[in-house]
């Protein structure tokens, strides 16, 4: 066992030699009393002593500015792992953020994000690194952040998560979570995220029941029930083209949202059947009865029925229909049919607006939706009963205020905002009428 020597005395602190078993000396410790904690001291090794005594002065002169208010005084153990940190690249730290802590869901127990989200993750990451990579964390200045935010040629969207991934990163190496020491004092990302800018879903473009029958004229046979089952259900795409033929029940009228769509890690690889990504997406809907003769037509030419797992939608060269693919063909389908605006999504939209515009509640369609936060609905009701209520209120406005004759381009808009409104409602009394000769076998009665 190592021995030592009697410590040489000084005024600030001392030195000791340190001795093995046999006697021979092994090293010189230095160490003084920790001015913040006088109970503890503080200790550190040195090869000779020479080179204990040094450092000894300069902790000396520490201490003492510190004491007379001067300076600040931080353990050496803390300056070692400052000056370490000192030098590590933007690239090597950004990495190690995304393997340790960037790769899982906010405020989860290590989920890790879905494969297309990761994906989408890492490409940001690329485009960030290619700025900073090669630079030490602590170069990285407010004016830098500023400056890449301002030239970074992202779109709104892309540029807005990529400032918030970059934020993340910076204030972890201010505080790592793993307890390490700090890398850096401060983080340089002091701009405010950037606004949420609408994205095409927050459009609200609507399919009238002419357009999504044009749409439909236009899709590949195999697919073109998709027009009926969108509208039909409010599905997204990746639910959709998880359906199996299994999942309709038509002795209870309703069809079972199980699964949607995913590829493997780092969204490569073959899709495949995944889990929702919340348990409120899961959810047993009622069929139309309209809807029953499409969807067994479909099924019986179209789908591997009776097979156990069939698919609803049967691609020609593999198990699982590609969201990708039936997203190109939808889009396409309503570029030829003059609806260039419809995207996948508007299908969606459409079925849950009709809710509201029919006059259901909030909560009728946050449950047709499947939102597990009501506040999403919330902002949908919104958005759509307040386009319709501006438009309302803006043609009565223009109408008390201006009495001088139209020309007649505007007239031709009036036109065809009539036209469009006659066959929304003509659509509405066929339903009810549907509605009404169902509920009575024979009919209606004079009498109502």
């Amino acid at each position: 066992m190592a021995r030592k020597t009697q410590p040489t005395r000084r005024g600030f602190g001392g030195v000791s030699e340190k001795k093995d078993r046999n006697g021979r000396t092994v090293g010189w410790m230095a160490y003084y009393a920790n001015p913040k904690e006088t109970n503890r001291k503080v200790y550190r090794q040195f090869p000779t002593a020479a080179l204990a005594r040094e450092w000894l002065e300069g902790e000396e002169l520490l201490v003492r500015a510190y004491k007379r208010g001067t300076a600040d005084w931080t353990h050496p153990r803390e300056r070692d792992a400052r000056e370490h940190a000192r030098g590590v690249l933007f690239m090597d730290w950004a990495d190690e953020w995304m393997d340790k802590w960037g790769r899982f869901k906010p405020k989860s127990a290590r989920e890790p994000l879905a494969p297309a989200t990761l994906r989408r993750k890492r490409l940001l990451l690329h485009r960030v690194k290619q700025v900073f990579g090669m630079r030490a964390l602590e170069e990285i200045g407010v004016a830098d952040v500023n400056r890449w935010l301002d030239t970074c040629g992202l779109d709104a969207t892309p540029k807005r998560e990529a400032y918030i991934m970059l934020r993340a990163i910076m204030r972890c190496a201010v505080q790592p979570p793993d307890g390490r020491p700090a890398l850096l004092d401060r983080s340089p990302c002091m701009a405010p995220i950037p606004r949420r800018v609408l994205s095409d879903k927050s459009l609200m473009v609507e399919v009238s029941a002419a357009d999504a029958a044009r749409i439909k004229s236009f899709m590949p046979a195999y697919t073109a029930v998709s027009v009926n089952v969108l509208l039909a259900f409010g599905l997204r795409i990746g639910e959709l083209c998880a359906l199996r033929v299994d999942d309709f029940d038509f002795d209870r009228m309703v069809v079972h949202i199980r699964h949607s769509i995913r590829r493997g890690p780092d969204d490569t690889g073959e899709l495949r059947l995944a889990e929702l990504k919340t348990v409120g997406s899961m959810d047993a809907l009622p069929i139309p009865p309209q809807l029953v003769p499409v969807l067994r037509e479909h099924i019986d030419r179209f789908t591997d029925a009776p097979r156990p797992g069939a698919m609803l939608l049967r691609p020609a060269k593999s198990r699982v229909m590609s969201d990708r693919t039936l997203r190109t063909q939808l889009e396409k389908a309503a570029v030829k049919a003059g609806r260039p605006d419809v995207t996948p999504h508007a299908f969606r939209a459409t079925a849950i607006s009709r809710i509201i515009h029919e006059g259901g509640e909030i909560k009728d369609a946050q449950l047709f939706a499947r939102h597990t936060d009501p506040l999403v609905t919330v902002r949908f009701y919104e958005r759509t009963r307040g386009e319709q209520t501006r438009r309302e209120l803006s043609e009565l406005a223009y109408g008390s205020m201006f009495t001088a004759p139209r020309s007649r381009l505007e007239l031709e808009h009036e036109y065809e905002r009539a036209q469009h409104e006659l066959a929304r409602w003509a659509d509405r009394c066929r339903s009810l009428h549907t509605l009404l000769e169902q509920d009575t076998p024979g009919g209606v009665s004079a009498n109502g």
